[in-house]
């Protein structure tokens, strides 16, 4: 009598578990992260008898959840990869718009200003054309600043992103922690059975963290260890390792990423930071941003060292005799010494050649007693030698000259930027009509030789070594971006793509089906009742025998 009532009993404890297992899942459908749950059944040991075994119910063995390591794998990295182009293509479409607006691009500035020349050179001493020809050259330099101060808005939300994320990253990595030891102290409690709910939490937890940057994820017992980007530790069981933002030692405009240490700076590089809206930012900021800011001033500077050369060539209204004034004022190109920097070098740059210019930026360090000049655009090597003059020299080929005083120390580093900030700090030096040098020979106010040969640098091939003018040099920047843009916009609709395939396959493994669960629910449910009516049975039996025995 005593193996039919637990039969009934053990019968009535499993379609309990299964009924609040269904409605664990049904009350979770869309709870984000959640696997549906399944009960795990197993009969109990059976009794053995002389006739044979005697069955002694059932017993619920697991509340297992539904979960493939391999598409978890799967959907961590397509969100990683989705999140990082689908920041590059949203950041490098401002850019697009904003180069390629037929109105508020350079274009129509650089051509108002260069018909404002034309007009001058027909009528040579009239004051309104040459009144109308300075207009037209402070509305360019104001064309200019306004694109470079847009470029730097975005450069400044760069900045804020970028802090964000570290912080999101930060918090992600502290959670990350605590479930890990969550998950320990549970499943030591039911002898290593999985705290499904804190499983799935922690899934999820890392699964945000992929949109943030690449995550690479090992297990060591119950716990993760979770690498970022290239393999930098960020979670390390019940440790992590927190990032924090700071300002570039050569650019403190410019936030990097680093380990949180108490000793040096532990800059970690963008390459070495990979994939999510991290990495993505970061990856813009270097491939598109700042060349796109440093095209732009290139054709700043190209174009008024031009300028500046042939107004210096003629004479002007104002004194016949004398030659003309620079006609922009160029600021002084960038160049600075490291903050972390332990010797007492200075350095300076100055423009040689714009004809020779390029869109990239320069690095000079001290190494092992080697001067090294490299063109960080593409990682180039101009020179490497003990010999200072001889790797300074190496710059006229790119169109600045180099100027280093004092002792540098082993290990410290210069950044030299020629074109950056230029068309911010770009100004229109003369404002008297009569400055205007339009003549080529002296006390000859009718001569406009001097102004066509300004008008001439408009299609003149004097930028990229001879092969651009300004307005081409500019179309080469606008279809750039247009067609980075353009593969971003394709690239990041495919890995869209692939992130919601592979959320629908983990979905349909993982998630939860309300008509299953409602079909669930009622085969428990008639089990719930079946096993009731085994007790009662049991109940009835035995009271049966008691009455015979009385």
């Amino acid at each position: 009598m005593a193996s039919i009532f637990t039969i009934g009993q053990t019968a009535l404890a499993a379609a309990q578990a299964g009924v609040s297992t269904a409605g664990q899942n049904i009350a979770n459908v869309s709870t984000p992260g959640y696997s549906r749950q399944s009960v795990i059944q197993t009969a109990s040991t059976p009794q053995p008898l002389g006739f044979g075994y005697l069955g002694q119910g059932t017993q619920v063995t697991e509340i297992r959840r539904v979960y493939n390591d391999y598409l978890g794998s799967q959907l961590v990295s397509a969100q990683s990869g989705s999140s990082e182009l689908g920041v590059q293509y949203t950041q490098a479409q401002q850019i697009d718009n904003m180069l390629a607006d037929p109105n508020a691009g350079l274009s129509p500035a650089m051509q108002d200003f260069f018909n404002g020349l034309q007009e001058v050179s027909t009528f040579p001493a009239d004051a309104p054309a040459r009144q109308a020809a300075l207009s037209n050259a402070q509305a360019l330099t104001s064309r200019f600043q306004d694109i470079q101060g847009r470029l730097e808005d975005i450069r400044q939300g760069v900045n804020l992103q970028i802090s964000d994320n570290v912080q999101t990253i930060n918090q992600l990595a502290q959670q990350l922690v605590a479930l890990n030891q969550a998950i320990d102290r549970a499943q030591s409690l039911t002898s290593g059975k999985p705290a499904n709910d804190l499983l799935d939490q922690r899934e999820q937890a890392l699964l945000e963290l992929s949109q943030r940057i690449k995550v690479t994820v090992s297990q060591q017992g119950g716990k993760y260890t979770v690498s970022i980007g290239n393999g930098q530790p960020l979670v390390t069981g019940a440790t992590y390792h927190s990032l924090k933002t700071v300002a570039s030692s050569t650019d403190p405009t410019r936030l990097e990423v680093a380990y949180d240490t108490t000793g040096p700076k532990a800059i970690l590089s963008a390459d070495s930071l990979a994939g999510g809206s991290l990495g993505g930012l970061l990856t813009f900021r270097t491939e598109t941003l700042e060349p796109a800011q440093n095209a732009l001033g290139r054709i700043a500077l190209g174009l008024a060292s031009a300028m500046n050369t042939q107004q210096a060539q003629g004479y002007t209204l104002a004194d016949p005799a004398t030659h003309g004034s620079a006609f922009f004022t160029l600021p002084a190109m960038s160049a600075v010494a490291s903050s972390a920097n332990q010797g007492n070098a200075a350095i300076g740059a100055e423009l040689d050649d714009a004809s020779l210019l390029t869109t990239s930026d320069y690095r000079l360090q001290f190494l092992g007693g080697q001067y090294r000049l490299t063109r960080t655009a593409d990682n180039t090597l101009l020179k490497s030698s003990a010999t200072l003059s001889e790797t300074l020299a190496a710059s006229s080929s790119e169109g600045f000259s180099i100027t280093l005083s004092g002792t540098p120390s082993e290990g410290d580093e210069f950044l030299i930027r020629p074109t950056a900030g230029v068309a911010a700090s770009l100004t229109l030096a003369i404002s008297n009509t009569n400055d205007i040098a339009a003549a080529a020979s002296a006390n000859s106010h009718g001569d406009n030789s001097n102004i066509l040969r300004m008008i001439a640098l408009q299609t003149d091939k004097t930028l990229g070594g001879g092969t651009d003018s300004y307005q081409s040099a500019y179309a080469k920047l606008v279809n750039q971006i247009g067609s980075t843009t353009r593969q971003l916009e394709a690239t990041s609709t495919s890995a869209a793509t692939i992130q919601k395939q592979a959320e629908r396959a983990m979905q349909d493994v993982s998630g939860v089906n309300l008509d299953e669960e409602a079909a669930n629910l009622i085969k428990y449910q008639q089990a719930y009742q079946a096993a009731a009516k085994v007790l009662q049975l049991a109940k009835q039996m035995f009271d049966s025998l008691l009455s015979m025995s009385q």
